[in-house]
Parts: C-alpha cells; structure tokens; sequence
C-alpha cells in the first residue's frame, strides 16, 4: 500500500511531467508565430519590389504589437491549462497501477 507521502511525491512528478508537456507545446506554438512573422515580412519585402516602399508598411497587419499579442495569448492559454490541471489533480488520489 502507498502512504500519503509516496502518494504526494507521484503527484508531483505528475504534475511536473504535465507541466513540461505544456510548457513544451507553447514553446512549439511560439516557433510556429516565429516563422509566420518571416513569412510574413518575406511577403512585404516582396509587394515593395513591385510597387511603392512605403504601401508594404500601409498592408502590415503582423506588426511587433500583433506579434506580442498571440505570444501573450498563447502563455495565457498555457498557464490556464496547467491551472486547471493542477486544480484537477488536487481531488485526485495518485497511486501506481500495480498498488491498487
């Protein structure tokens, strides 16, 4: 049988585990904005060799501020995510499948 403690440092390294996990998938959005934002100022590199220097700036809706925007989004997301988890897993016993 598991007592409170063992049952405890579980929890934890559950926690721990789910908490990289989502920490990663942010990192991983994080480089998807990242190459959006270059393709993106590919694009107006390209529309100013074919028209004015200055219309690329009129069109730029990816701008440092919308950039900022999802990146915060996205931290935002993650840290409710792992809120949520942690809430859960407050009302939940953890034991190893074997030890029930």
């Amino acid at each position: 049988m598991v007592d409170k403690y063992h049952s405890d440092q579980l929890k934890e390294l559950l926690i721990f585990q789910i908490n990289r996990g989502i920490i990663n998938l942010y990192k991983k959005y994080f480089l998807i904005i990242q190459d959006l934002k270059q393709e993106h100022e590919t694009l107006l590199e390209k529309v100013a060799q074919e028209t004015s220097p200055d219309f690329p700036q009129k069109i730029d809706y990816f701008t440092e501020d919308k950039y900022n925007y999802i990146r915060k989004k996205i931290l935002d997301a993650g840290n409710d995510s792992i809120r949520e988890l942690e809430k859960t897993l407050e009302v939940i016993d953890v034991r190893f499948k074997d030890e029930k």
